[in-house]
């Protein structure tokens, strides 16, 4: 097909979109009908145009496109490219405008399925079509790698999945809300994916309701998103590192990540986005350097809408969006050849951004207080902690600031996990730990180079944002596990920089090297496997003593017979509506709070019914009133590591 009759076949195209789109504001947004009339008088006049361009007439309006068109020549030899280019733009203009139009209790799938086509079709106008005869000789080359990185996915998600919603045996508070959130799509009461409820992007809320509705509202349904985006974060990094550096820092880094207990942790509970942080911005990193480096468009816009659809899931995406024109503009002094040879290949990354972006863009210029509710309660100066800590402290607000910057620093080898976890061990074992501070060093060194300037900008700026500027730095090193793929980077890099020390001394240098990374991969393997499952899942740490409580007792109850009453004896110690696992796993099972101690049998509940009773061993005396009413129930006790934590007596239905 020769080029005019490829810009005909584009320009058909594009009229038929511009048309159709016109229509959808006619028929679904009648309220911006201006922009319909604008989609179709565009659509017109291209029309028009062909049509005389066909006929050989070259009116003023043909000579003026011609004369636009000298200064878009890759334009007129990419047509079908330019087309594609420019829906996707209208695509996310309608998006906006539908999304504005939507009065707010009606279904948003429309909107979503027009907010996913506009960047699918503007990122295949980028893309080229693959060469199928190339894989074969592709995989050949790399098989054993292709096996390599396939192994260590499998391991990963063997460690994320097995007994998933066992270990922790318990559902955190958090995890329970964020649960309910997902039932609550399931039951059409959250219906707009592209917006943030609590601090919680909805479309990741969304993502946790599919899986839960495949494998239940159970806590494996709950948790499988966390776990499968924790696994192939390995991946990821692999790739990641595999381009940066060569194949042993990359397995060496992938491996780490795999069988970390801190990765591990956070891929298999529900409190926060941030190991979906981890992924993504590995995942961006990755698009956005190899982008640079091969000066390809493709990559770059691909970085941009993967950083755009985690702008839908966490608050990480918000980083990495102010991370990534600061590294340009540092890479710009340091390396302003790989900028200017990429101006092009940038604005794909600007423009793929915003069209991702937008929908979002307009849910916090209209609901900022809600978009940015988790950063006002935790920030430091947002929340005014900052200045009114360091009055009390006889401080000043920057020598504390410099404190949690440090404190936040120390959570990769020093301070152990608390938030959430309450683990032993900082971010890192021991070995690694100390391995990350020469690593660190070593590329702190090459800063220059783009590689490593990426990888200092990813982690000091998440460790300032995520960390330093969080109340409590030190105990949440949750915050900041959107760092902890560059972490595990670093510790990669020491390593085989030090063994490429200790192998001059022996003949048999390369081999040494091999020897030399599986002695230390064994040695953080081991640790960190046993650290976990054998030290920490065997204990009842995750949590405290109310939460756990009341997890066990919700657990309970979602045995039971819809129709059952529960009844629960446990102020002042504990009582129910604080804790969303309870809700999580009762459905609408009625619970009532029993706070006056019983003095006399329960009058006041029918004898008739269907009713469970739940105690504390504080109050299981008063277990002799209940079985006054309720003589012929079953007696049950849930133990908690050894130790008595619930008292149940379950009356059967009718028992007088």
């Amino acid at each position: 097909m020769d080029i005019r009759n490829k810009q005909t076949l584009a320009l058909a195209l594009a009229i038929l979109a511009l048309a159709l789109i016109g229509q959808f504001f006619f028929v679904n947004i009648q309220a911006n009908l201006r922009d319909g009339v604008i989609f179709f008088a565009i659509a017109v006049i291209l029309f028009i145009w062909m049509v005389r361009r066909e006929r050989g007439v070259e009116g003023t309006l043909n000579r003026a496109v011609s004369w636009i068109s000298g200064y878009l020549r890759l334009a007129r030899e990419n047509p079908v490219r330019t087309v594609m280019f420019v829906i996707g733009i209208a695509l996310a203009y309608t998006t906006l405008r539908l999304l504005k139009a939507k009065p707010g209790y009606e279904s948003y799938w429309d909107v979503f399925a027009m907010w996913i086509a506009s960047w699918l079709i503007y990122i295949l106008a980028f893309s080229k079509i693959p060469r199928f005869s190339a894989f074969k000789p592709w995989f050949n080359r790399h098989k054993i790698e292709i096996a390599l990185v396939s192994g260590l996915t499998l391991a990963a998600i063997l460690l994320r999945m097995i007994g998933l919603g066992s270990i922790p045996n318990v559902i955190g508070g958090d995890e329970g809300r964020i649960g309910l959130l997902a039932i609550s799509v399931q039951k059409g009461e959250l219906n707009n994916m592209l917006a943030t409820i609590f601090g919680h992007s909805t479309l990741y809320i969304y993502a946790m309701a599919g899986a839960m509705k495949i494998f239940g509202n159970n806590p494996f349904g709950l948790r499988f998103a966390s776990a499968f985006a924790g696994a192939l974060t390995v991946p990821a990094l692999y790739f990641l590192a595999r381009y940066m550096f060569n194949r042993r820092i990359a397995t060496i880094a992938a491996s780490l990540l795999a069988v970390s207990h801190f990765h591990l942790h956070f891929s298999r509970i529900i409190v926060a986005g941030s190991i979906q942080d981890a992924f993504f911005a590995t995942v961006a990193f990755y698009l956005l350097y190899s982008g640079l480096k091969e000066r390809n468009s493709l990559r770059l816009a691909g970085s941009g809408i993967v950083v755009g659809v985690h702008l839908y899931i966490y608050m990480g995406a918000r980083l990495v969006i102010l991370l990534v024109p600061v590294y340009i503009l540092i890479l710009f002094f340091v390396n302003r050849r790989m900028v200017t040879e990429n101006i092009a290949n940038l604005l794909a990354f600007v423009g793929a951004l915003g069209i991702t972006s937008a929908p979002m863009v307009l849910w916090a210029i209209e609901h900022w207080a809600e978009f940015n509710a988790r950063a006002n309660q935790i920030g430091v100066i947002q929340s005014g902690w900052l200045e009114n800590e360091a009055v009390l402290l006889g401080t000043t607000q920057f020598r504390l600031f410099l404190d949690l910057f440090a404190d936040a620093f120390l959570t990769v080898n020093f301070f152990p996990a608390k938030a959430f976890y309450n683990g032993s061990l900082p971010m890192l074992d021991y070995i690694s730990g100390a391995i990350f501070i020469l690593g660190i060093a070593y590329s702190l060194y090459r800063v220059l180079e783009p590689k490593h300037l990426l990888l200092h900008g990813w982690f000091w700026s998440g460790i300032l944002v995520g960390g330093a500027m969080i109340v409590l730095s030190g105990d949440a090193a949750y915050r900041v596990m959107i760092v902890f793929p560059a972490v595990c980077l670093f510790v990669a890099i020491g390593w085989v920089k030090l063994i490429e020390f200790f192998a001059r001394a022996f003949p048999w240098k390369e081999r040494t090297q091999y020897v030399l990374i599986g002695i230390f991969m064994i040695g953080f393997t081991i640790p960190n496997i046993k650290a976990y499952f054998v030290d920490y899942a065997t204990t009842c740490r995750y949590e405290d003593w109310a939460t756990r409580f009341a997890s066990h007792m919700g657990r309970y109850m979602a045995e039971l017979d819809e129709d059952t009453h529960t009844y629960v004896l446990g102020f002042p110690r504990i009582y129910y509506g604080i804790h969303g696992s309870v809700d999580f796993f009762k459905g609408d099972r009625l619970i009532t709070n029993i706070n006056d101690p019983l003095m006399e049998p329960p009058t006041m509940i029918d004898a008739d019914s269907s009713a469970v009773f739940v105690f504390i061993p504080e109050r299981e005396a008063e277990l002799e009133y209940v079985t006054q009413v309720f003589p012929n129930g079953t007696l049950e006790q849930i133990d908690d590591c050894g130790e008595k934590m619930l008292v149940i007596y379950n009356a059967e239905k009718g028992d007088q």
